[in-house]
This record gives structure tokens, C-alpha cells and sequence, in this order.
């Protein structure tokens, strides 16, 4: 690798490289060395890891960080060190033919079922990555990880924010697109007194959220469905949110949500679009084999600036922005650390191989939040009013409080 590791090396013979303490990289099969070779850099590594042909005991994250700068450096220095392992390779005799990928790979397809793929895992597993407040998005730490919020506060902070910049009041009808299993409607009819719609195209998802409302005694209220946002006709809505849901979307398909925001929300109303968007020096994330083959076969994300423009070309008027990166970098560390906490049950749901893939998943994500390759926006807008009937002032801080004892976000667990 050219460069002294910050962690260890143990191979199947028993025999140790690298740094003497610490995390260690395990290859536990000749298998691993040969996936790599057949197919260099991250796919190859990623379907030694998910077969479990390789593992890395201790940091899964620093280990990464350190494979993730060494695979980096320039492609003479790459294209000697693989002469090198393909010399060892023959010396060893651990070269063969290529090995069968693993059963969790999968072909790039969008739509419903890139997304099922995604979020019908399994209820359970969910509940142990995410906790509580079963809430699969970005959390919010206001005033930053020094308050001491832990990954749920954090979590029912997030919804409460939210909540406050769609300035929500009591009586209003809210309009959840992709609404995961309903915690934002849950947390909305709860403390702002709204009425509310979700719509998921997750059949579990959807199960369980009419579940919860139901649990919660909240049914003639709010309601979740199982249907595509296109579809839904019963608005206009007084406020609309969409989150993390446009990484799904081809670029056509962010169009028409863009169109469907302005189409669902009364004139004067809010709408929230949470966004994940790639940074000028992340594109290589729109191409990242191990994404498009494993946990995101549907990864396509826009930029802050087009969800902008196409909002504005569909009728809307942005209030606000607000970038919530360092807030993803903790929020992934938390449910990668649930994941760690509870890995053996996990495999019990779900089999090794999809917990191998979420693992990897939550580290490399974690990464690339972390160097600046991708960022959380919270775009806000209003559909105007007709042009003599009202001007409408905005005011981008009025959703701002001081944070007091009696927050929302402090509130019990769900």
C-alpha cells in the first residue's frame, strides 16, 4: 500500500501485517484476495466484505477512512501495487477463477421496486438501527453534539424543526411525501394539532405506520398510504413535506416532484423539501459501484441549485436554506452504531449478508458526508398568493426558538 497502516492485517494462514494493535482487516478466504483482483477497487472489496470472504474487527469507519486515502493516491502508484499482489497472487497460489458474486447484489432498476428493495428489510431490523422514533433521515442537534442530545432527541428535533418551518398550526391538513413509517405525521398531529396525509410506496413501511397512528388513537386524523405522490388528488394542501425521497428520482422524475410540490400546497402554504445533493467534488458518488449494486440501485442525486430552479420554474418561492451535513456525519454514526450494538439479532432477521451491506453502507456514507462529497438541504418554499391580494414578507428565522425545557423535542419516546 505504500504507506504504514494505522491498522492490522490478518490473513487466513494466520500470518499479520500492519500496525500490532488496534482495529484489524480480516480476510478470512483466498476468496477475498481473488475478488479483488478479478474486479479492482470498490466493487471487488465491497463483495469480499458483503460475502464475508474479508471483515474488519475494531473501527469499521477508521479502517475506511485509511483503505479509503490509500485507494486515492495516483493510478502509476496503484498500477505497481496490483503488479505486486498479482505477483503474490501467483507465488501464493491464490488465484483462480472468478468467484460467484453474492446473492445480495443486485442490478440497477428505479422506481417501486428500487425502492421496496431499500426499505422493505424488515420492521425489526429498522427498529434496531433507528430506535425509537423509527425516523430514517438526518437528525438535528441544535446548538451542535455539545447540547448532549442523543441520536432519538435528536431525532424528535429534527421532526419539531420541521414542523416549525412549515409553520404548522392547529386545524391544517399536511401532506407527507414518502413519509417512511409516519413519525413526522405522528410528532405533527401531536404537538401542532394538524390533520395529515403520508404516502409510501413501502408496503411495510405503510403497514406499520397505519399501525402506530392507529396505537396512537390518532386514526380519524392522520392516515398513511400505499400509493405513488403523482397520484394522490385530494389536495391542495395547507403545507407539504418531502423528505430525502428526490435520491430516488431520475432527473425527469425530480421535474415532475418539483411540479408536484407546487401542485399539492393552497397558495400562501409551505412546502419543505429535505434533500440529499452532491457537492461539486462528490460526482464520483453518482457512479459508486457498490451504491448502484447493493442498498441504493435507484442513487441519483440532484444539486441544491437545480431543486431551486426547478422549483421556482414550477411556481414556487424559495424562503430558505439551510445545509444540515455536519448533522448526517453523527446521524450516521449513531445507526451504524446501533447496528454494531446489535449485529447479532440483525443477522437473525435479515442473514449476514444484508447486515454486511448496511454496515458498509452507514461507514461509507459517513465518509462521504464527512470529506464534503454530499450534503442535507433544507429547502424551503411558498406557493404566492395572486399577485394584489397579499405580499407575502418572508421570514426565514421566525421558525428559530431558544431551546427551553418544555421543547417538543425533549417529549417522551413514541
Amino acid at each position: 500500500m505504500g504507506t504504514p497502516l494505522e491498522f492490522g492485517i490478518r490473513a487466513w494462514d494466520g500470518s499479520t501485517a500492519g500496525a500490532g494493535s488496534g482495529s484489524t482487516l480480516v480476510l478470512r478466504d483466498p476468496r477475498a484476495v481473488r475478488r479483488m483482483l478479478w474486479r479492482p477497487g470498490q466493487l471487488g472489496a465491497a463483495r469480499a466484505f458483503v460475502a464475508g470472504d474479508c471483515d474488519i474487527e475494531g473501527d469499521l469507519v477508521a479502517v475506511m477512512r485509511q483503505l479509503g486515502s490509500v485507494l486515492g493516491a495516483s493510478w502509476p502508484d496503484l498500477g505497481s501495487a496490483a503488479l505486486a499482489s498479482l505477483r503474490t497472487g501467483l507465488d501464493r497460489r491464490i488465484l483462480g477463477p472468478p468467484v460467484a458474486r453474492p446473492s445480495a447484489e443486485v442490478r440497477r432498476y428505479r422506481g417501486a421496486r428500487a425502492v421496496r428493495h431499500h426499505y422493505d428489510v424488515g420492521d425489526e431490523f429498522y427498529r434496531l438501527v433507528l430506535g425509537a422514533p423509527m425516523v430514517y433521515s438526518c437528525a438535528y442537534w441544535p446548538g451542535g453534539e455539545q447540547t448532549g442530545y442523543g441520536l432519538a432527541e435528536a431525532q424528535r428535533a429534527k421532526l419539531d424543526l420541521v414542523c416549525r418551518k412549515l409553520d404548522l398550526r392547529p386545524g391544517m391538513r399536511l401532506l407527507d411525501l414518502g413519509c417512511g413509517w409516519g413519525s413526522l405525521l405522528l410528532h405533527a398531529a401531536r404537538h401542532y394539532g394538524v390533520e395529515g396525509v403520508g404516502v409510501t410506496l413501502a408496503r411495510n413501511q405503510a403497514r406499520l405506520a397505519s399501525q402506530r397512528i392507529e396505537e396512537a388513537g390518532l386514526e380519524n386524523r392522520v392516515q398513511v398510504r400505499l400509493q405513488d405522490y403523482r397520484a394522490v388528488q385530494d389536495g391542495p394542501f395547507d403545507a407539504v413535506a418531502s423528505i430525502e425521497m428526490t435520491h430516488h428520482l431520475s432527473r425527469s422524475g425530480q421535474r415532475e416532484h418539483a411540479a408536484a410540490l407546487a401542485r399539492l400546497v393552497v397558495p400562501g402554504g409551505r412546502v419543505l423539501s429535505h434533500e440529499l445533493c452532491v457537492l461539486p467534488n462528490g460526482r464520483e458518488l453518482m457512479r459508486s459501484p457498490f451504491m448502484l449494486r447493493y442498498p441504493h440501485p435507484d442513487l441519483r442525486l440532484g444539486t441544491v441549485g437545480r431543486s431551486a430552479l426547478l422549483a421556482e420554474r414550477s411556481g414556487l418561492e424559495l424562503l430558505d436554506v439551510e445545509n444540515l451535513r455536519e448533522h448526517f456525519v453523527p446521524t450516521l454514526r449513531g445507526w451504524l452504531a446501533n447496528l454494531e450494538q446489535n449485529r447479532e439479532q440483525a443477522t437473525a432477521l435479515v442473514g449476514y449478508q444484508t447486515v454486511a451491506v448496511w454496515r458498509l453502507f452507514f461507514a461509507v456514507g459517513l465518509l462521504s458526508f464527512e470529506a464534503g462529497l454530499a450534503s442535507v438541504q433544507h429547502l424551503v418554499y411558498t406557493r404566492p398568493r395572486p399577485v394584489g391580494r397579499h405580499v407575502f414578507t418572508a421570514q426565514p428565522s421566525g421558525y428559530r426558538r431558544p431551546q427551553t425545557s418544555d421543547d417538543p423535542a425533549g417529549t417522551p419516546p413514541y
